[in-house]
């Protein structure tokens, strides 16, 4: 533990703060396997032993930054699911969210793809919880909406682990308007089959345009 009256409360969360922003701002610009635990440290202004003791590692601190865009993400769901719109298009826009939101995440930067590369089995392990609370909000929307289901919470995790496979690593599209094309065609065909609606007649909701 850190010593003295700094090793508790506001002075810890910062430094931990601190240094996770320091470590994803080195790695976006220069690569994960580049960033060293002491660049790190020095970028965060801190000593590299006060790193390791809220870090045991380069790979620890990756995972923490991957839990921290999902809490985001879950957050966003949230705020998705208690807005006003009828609770279909609410079911839509949470499918679509997450699959969207990865994307800019991973190809906003030069080093995204690497980064997934690098820890692939620690982030899809990572990743198991996030997606489980993500397909809680989608059962509750499943509730609210009164959809046709027989266990709105099992449908709730099939269809947050079926648009979880959109995103990478396991998927990989060549553009942002491909994935949207593809996924919006997903979402909307799973919404059909979710409301009863014949095969092939559009709901009265639009599809989104790609242009």
């Amino acid at each position: 533990m850190v010593s003295g009256h700094r090793a508790s409360g506001p002075g810890k969360r910062d430094k931990r703060e601190a240094i996770l922003q320091a470590a994803w701002e080195l790695i976006r610009h220069h690569g994960y396997s580049k960033a060293t635990m002491s660049e790190i440290a020095r970028e965060a202004g801190v000593g590299k032993g006060t790193a390791y003791l809220y870090f045991r590692s380069k790979r620890e601190i990756m995972l923490a930054l991957v839990d921290k865009t999902n809490r985001r993400i879950t957050d966003d769901l949230e705020r998705i699911a208690v807005s006003p719109d009828p609770p279909r298009e609410r079911l839509r826009e949470c499918l679509l969210h997450r699959v969207l939101r990865i994307w800019d995440l991973v190809h906003r930067y030069k080093h995204g793809h690497e980064v997934i590369t690098s820890l692939k089995p620690d982030i899809v392990a990572r990743v198991e919880e996030h997606v489980h609370d993500q397909g809680e909000i989608l059962a509750r929307l499943l509730r609210e909406g009164r959809f046709p289901v027989d266990n709105p919470d099992e449908t709730g995790q099939v269809l947050a682990g079926l648009f979880e496979l959109l995103t990478p690593p396991y998927y990989g599209f060549r553009s942002r308007k491909s994935l949207e094309q593809f996924a919006t065609q997903v979402a909307d065909l799973v919404l059909r089959g979710l409301d009863g609606s014949p095969p092939g007649e559009k709901s009265d909701e639009s599809v989104t345009q790609i242009t």
